[in-house]
């Protein structure tokens, strides 16, 4: 397990039309990338989950689990606005050296992808033969394999919905 923190330092616009000049992400990874580069599973946790996929859901992660990193490259990564290390309210707003707190901005599903997009550029990841994730996780997924439509091999959303 590699826990690791990717940093953005272009501007990111959401889909509220607020600027970020930056960001950072939490993530987790299980195993390696083979020389295909077509093992890769990537799991969208809930909202109320972080980055480390085999702590809550190790039915179905970890070693001779479903999803064992001896065959696939796992990847995790904390939601934008949680409290597990990727941006979220109790970062500091660029633009005035102050705590976010409340004005932190809203960050949709798709917001959460388009940030996700260049660290999966920066792992080197250019097929996912499976993304999964539950909830939240779920339709971050959806909105994933809607943005992409070839970039997943398999997609597994679990208790989830395309909107609120």
């Amino acid at each position: 397990m590699a826990y690791n923190i990717f940093k953005s330092g272009k501007a990111f616009t959401l889909e509220s039309g607020h600027i970020l000049p930056g960001y950072h992400l939490a993530y987790t990874t299980y195993g390696v990338l083979n020389k295909e580069r077509n093992n890769v599973v990537w799991i969208f946790h809930a909202l109320t989950a972080n980055s480390d996929a085999v702590d809550w859901w190790p039915g179905l992660v970890g070693e001779g689990k479903l999803f064992d990193p001896e065959k696939y490259f796992i990847v995790c990564v904390n939601m934008p606005g949680s409290c597990y290390g990727s941006i979220g309210p109790l970062d500091k707003n660029p633009g005035t050296d102050e705590t976010y707190y409340h004005e932190f901005p809203f960050f949709t599903p798709r917001d959460m992808i388009r940030a996700y997009q260049p660290l999966k550029e920066y792992l080197g990841i250019e097929e996912i033969h499976i993304g999964i994730g539950g909830s939240m996780g779920g339709q971050q997924l959806l909105e994933w394999a809607i943005e992409e439509p070839g970039l997943f091999e398999y997609i597994f959303p679990v208790g989830t919905n395309a909107q609120h």
